[in-house]
């Protein structure tokens, strides 16, 4: 397997973290080697996506590859620094395809090299980082990131003008509004839609 197909699948995986990081990162991890896939993993607000698939892995792995969307982190904060894992692993080669904008837990690339490891930046980054841009947009501006939601009719209009409507978007699209509740933080509503609709505030599959 080469590096940017296990890139690929491990920016699949961290699709999974989506609403469960609680304003950390999305991260996905797949370890492989010239045969295939041997583990993986994704971060949801435990274990980083790198410890999962080591664990994942259930055998030795000196000598693999690990292919993670975001750099290994290098601080010891609510988990051990992910380049120690990576380190005493014995995996030879880290793939990863965005740097860490965090200055607390970035570096962990220079870790990794220091320690004899083999490093490969920007593999697939633009994809890593659109994956992943609710966080870096967070961390670049230091605001929470928002998503604009409105529905309307072609001349504009929210509602019918007779209250009879209520709904003026389809079924796809209010699935599509529920993954987008399911991965915000928070929902804000106008005084309007609360007095109106009475709404629930959650996802619809809470």
């Amino acid at each position: 397997m080469n590096a940017t197909a296990a890139m690929q699948r491990a920016i699949e995986l961290s699709q999974f973290g989506l609403g469960k990081t609680k304003g950390n990162p999305i991260v996905g991890a797949v370890i492989f080697d010239d045969s295939g896939i041997i583990s993986e993993g994704f971060h949801q607000s435990g274990p980083h996506a790198e410890v999962v698939a080591i664990e994942n892995a259930k055998r030795d792995l000196t000598g693999a590859s690990i292919a993670i969307t975001l750099e290994p982190c290098s601080h010891h904060g609510k988990t051990p620094p992910c380049s120690d894992a990576l380190i005493a692993a014995g995996i030879t080669h880290v793939y990863y395809a965005v740097s860490d904008p965090n200055e607390i837990a970035s570096g962990g690339g220079d870790k990794l090299k220091a320690a004899g490891i083999n490093v490969t930046a920007g593999v697939l980054a633009t994809e890593a980082a659109f994956a992943n841009r609710a966080w870096l947009a967070s961390i670049a501006n230091k605001r929470p990131y928002f998503t604009w939601k409105i529905a309307t009719t072609l001349d504009g209009r929210t509602a019918a003008s007779d209250d009879s409507s209520k709904w003026i978007s389809n079924e796809l699209s209010r699935q599509y509004v529920a993954e987008l509740r399911n991965q915000s933080d928070a929902i804000l509503v106008g005084t309007g839609t609360v007095i109106n609709d009475d709404p629930n505030l959650v996802s619809e599959n809470q």
